[in-house]
């Protein structure tokens, strides 16, 4: 009797611990999932807390295109790019476009933020663009700005716009290609 008792609890119990290892093992898988979604989240965070370093996609492969600079002015709620241009094609006459296809940015929650102007030297408005010479081998610096956004708006994630360019003294040769430029610090004063 005492043999058929034991037999009925080991039985019970390895039925229980039977149970007890697929609800474990549902478990573990559902554990695994969320692990999954939440490594997905963790690595975005990372992603975005350790972008401090921008990336900039040049409109064309002949045109170097940098950033210099992002400065926020909380007065006046506008953000200035400093950008730089060089090639070493013949001397070129470049556009950037200002009208329909004008620059536009976006933060980092999604905003998109007006285009207010942009400047480089000896730039002239000419049909919808802000038009400018670039000589061979020379380093240009321009500003492009940007209204309306508020100080507690920390990057862009995102600017682009459309340029033009042919060669200043004929013979054609016109393109024109869109720039990048992702993950960009404000600095606010």
């Amino acid at each position: 009797m005492k043999k058929i008792l034991f037999l009925g609890l080991i039985i019970s119990s390895l039925t229980a611990k039977g149970q007890t290892v697929t609800e474990l093992q549902q478990q573990i898988a559902i554990l695994e999932q969320q692990k999954i979604v939440l490594q997905e989240k963790v690595d975005f965070c990372e992603l975005y807390n350790n972008s401090d370093v921008s990336e900039t996609k040049t409109f064309n492969s002949n045109f170097e295109f940098k950033v210099l600079e992002c400065k926020g002015n909380s007065i006046e709620q506008t953000v200035e790019l400093t950008v730089t241009i060089k090639h070493s094609l013949p001397n070129q006459q470049l556009n950037i476009w200002t009208g329909r296809e004008k620059p536009i940015a976006y933060g980092e929650t999604g905003n998109s933020y007006d285009f207010k102007s942009v400047k480089f030297p000896n730039s002239r408005v000419s049909m919808g663009s802000e038009q400018f010479d670039s000589p061979t081998n020379l380093l240009i610096q321009g500003k492009i700005t940007f209204r309306n956004i508020l100080p507690q708006t920390e990057k862009l994630s995102l600017v682009n716009g459309t340029i033009q360019f042919k060669n200043k003294d004929g013979g054609g040769n016109k393109a024109q290609g869109t720039f990048e430029i992702k993950n960009l610090n404000i600095n606010w004063n």
